[in-house]
């Protein structure tokens, strides 16, 4: 069984992105905003509430753009994870792409969860996005949700 989640792509008015260091991370390594969606949770109160958990950023600082229909699906290497009584074999991960228009100021990382966050250029991506696929899958949903990077 796969666990379902989001995964929130933010660009500011730079084109930048928004990554984000966990605290469960080593220093070097990014991921982008997101996380599980809870029991009876829809997929959009699921991201609003991981962006907000994780950084303090409200829905009224945030303008839809769009989402992927067609998840990205991991298998977990060794550890299963076990949540609500239900054991998973990985994740199935949905994408939504926002553009940022509040202010830095808005953005608090949450204690103990995330450590800093950054805003990162696409080309740059590479220098942070380093865990198996990463960079490549966020790529693809990149170009997929925002026109400002199709081919």
């Amino acid at each position: 069984m796969y666990r379902k989640g989001v995964s929130a792509l933010i660009i500011n008015d730079n084109k930048e992105f928004l990554l984000i260091n966990l605290e469960s991370f080593k220093e070097k390594y990014f991921a982008i905003p997101g996380g599980g969606v809870e029991q009876g949770e829809t997929l959009e109160n699921a991201v609003y509430r991981e962006i907000y958990e994780e950084l303090n950023i409200g829905e009224k600082s945030l303008q839809f753009v769009g989402q992927s229909n067609i998840p990205i699906r991991f298998t977990f290497k060794e550890i299963k994870m076990t949540r609500d009584g239900n054991n998973y074999e990985g994740s199935e991960r949905y994408f939504f792409g926002f553009r940022f228009v509040g202010t830095n100021n808005e953005i608090i990382p949450r204690d103990g969860e995330v450590r800093l966050y950054k805003w990162t250029p696409f080309a740059q991506l590479k220098k942070y996005l380093l865990f198996d696929d990463q960079l490549r899958d966020t790529q693809d949903k990149i170009k997929e949700i925002f026109t400002d990077f199709k081919k």
